[in-house]
């Protein structure tokens, strides 16, 4: 695992081998409030560990201080093209700002948002994506502009003795996002903000981030991470707690390992998984738990009895595990309420 300087943003330590943290972004309206404080409350209740907005306009800087009565999670504001609004969301308030180097440019703004942010104990992002590039570029070339732009960008503010910097290189492309990462991660040992920027609709956003972001974290790169879809804020949430969980980074809630079925399957499998799913998350399990819930005799027992526990259908009926050991035979309808006695039963 690479390890890098610690930032903190607020009271969140991000990089230097703490856990890899979790970033959402809020998509509603900066003007309907409601609207917004009431998915701000959903994404940190989801797990977000760090909230990011788009900071438009003189208003907007005042959303830290209204989300805050809230929300105990930091917030960092996304500003572009204005350097003014970086001043001002530090000035109200805000945990973190966002800059972008392709549209705050001018070393005098730089300087004074750096001098700003380092009286105020404000880290600053530093956040290149390929989409602010003009031209068809390869992969490797957009690549290496990002690199460049950081690097650069980086020179002006340790010139001010800044350095609660934390970095991100996003493309929509996968192998540029890769080379891009990998060769920041050689060269600087500030914490890495991951994501494949504009990733897509909900089922190739997803894939696309997974791929990208689990080979790099699997890798010993990355920091924080910000899944983006073309979908719901909370998904993202989800989907980030997911990969992390499926490469052993963190631990998030319960895990059910089901099988796709096959015509050897005789029972409503998915019909099952869904109300056992729907059921767990419910509990709001303190412990994460692995249940397994398989549709026939070929793989069912192994992967139920290598669970904390589980259910293997054979035609009607099913044997349910826990810790390796048939407990007792059961039927479809009664299999969940079974897997769910015993979740309680164990403390999780």
């Amino acid at each position: 695992m690479r390890k890098t300087k610690v930032v903190k943003v607020k009271n969140l330590k991000i990089g230097g081998g703490n856990p890899i943290r979790i970033k959402g972004m809020l998509k509603s309206p900066t003007s309907k409030k409601s609207l917004l404080l009431q998915e701000a409350k959903a994404l940190q209740r989801e797990g977000a560990e760090l909230l990011r907005v788009a900071v438009q306009s003189e208003k907007d800087t005042k959303l830290a201080q209204f989300l805050r009565k809230s929300i105990s999670i930091p917030i960092a504001a996304d500003i572009h093209f204005k350097p003014k609004l970086a001043l001002l969301a530090i000035k109200d308030g805000f945990d973190q700002i966002r800059l972008n180097p392709l549209n705050i440019t001018r070393k005098k703004d730089i300087k004074e948002i750096a001098k700003f942010a380092a009286e105020k104990k404000v880290p600053i992002r530093v956040g290149v994506n390929s989409g602010g590039f003009k031209g068809r570029l390869t992969p490797l070339g957009i690549a290496r502009q990002m690199v460049d732009k950081c690097a650069d960008y980086i020179k002006i503010l340790e010139s001010q003795k800044f350095f609660d910097i934390i970095v991100s290189l996003k493309s929509a492309d996968i192998e540029s996002t890769l080379a891009a990462n990998k060769e920041f991660s050689q060269n600087f040992n500030y914490p890495l903000h991951l994501g494949i920027t504009a990733s897509g609709p909900r089922l190739e956003g997803v894939v696309k981030s997974s791929q990208g972001l689990g080979i790099l974290l699997n890798s010993g790169i990355g920091d924080l991470i910000r899944v983006s879809l073309t979908a719901d804020s909370l998904l993202e949430i989800q989907v980030s707690k997911h990969i992390l969980r499926f490469l052993n980074l963190r631990k998030f809630g319960p895990e059910i390992i089901s099988c796709p079925t096959c015509s050897r399957c005789q029972v409503d499998l998915v019909k099952i998984v869904n109300i056992l799913e729907a059921r767990l998350k419910r509990l709001e399990l303190k412990k994460p738990v692995r249940a397994a819930v398989m549709g026939c005799v070929v793989n069912g027992p192994g992967e139920a009895s290598q669970a904390d526990l589980g259910v293997a259908f054979s035609k009607k009926r099913g044997a349910v595990f826990k810790k390796g050991k048939v407990l007792h035979w059961s039927t479809p309808s009664k299999a969940i309420d079974d897997l769910i006695r015993e979740v309680k039963k164990d403390g999780f």
